[in-house]
């Protein structure tokens, strides 16, 4: 079952149109969405640049090949694989605020 279900129309002028179709374009939203995060009184971002999605690509390849090396460390038993998992949380910390900051 839907958790919305109550439908809402509204009449924009131009100027309202316009400015609503603004933030469509420049957060990569719905119009609907950017409406429903104007109400609950959250900030819109713009939607990052492409770099931005290149760089996050890259760390992720980043930490998959830490990954790959903790499980090579496990299995010679050459380095301590806590240090890895440390840096790998790390990774994730540091992805999570990123997304938090630029995407939502």
């Amino acid at each position: 079952m839907r958790s919305r279900r109550i439908k809402k129309n509204f009449w924009f002028n131009d100027e309202e149109n316009n400015a609503l179709q603004n933030l469509s374009e420049e957060s990569g939203k719905t119009q609907t969405q950017v409406v429903r995060k104007l109400v609950t009184g959250a900030v819109i971002k713009e939607k990052p640049t492409e770099e931005f999605y290149k760089a996050m690509k890259e760390l992720l390849e980043l930490r998959k090949e830490i990954k790959n090396l903790r499980a090579e460390a496990r299995h010679f038993r050459a380095y301590d694989t806590n240090k890895i998992s440390r840096i790998l949380n790390e990774i994730d910390k540091f992805r999570t605020l990123i997304i938090e900051k630029y995407l939502q």
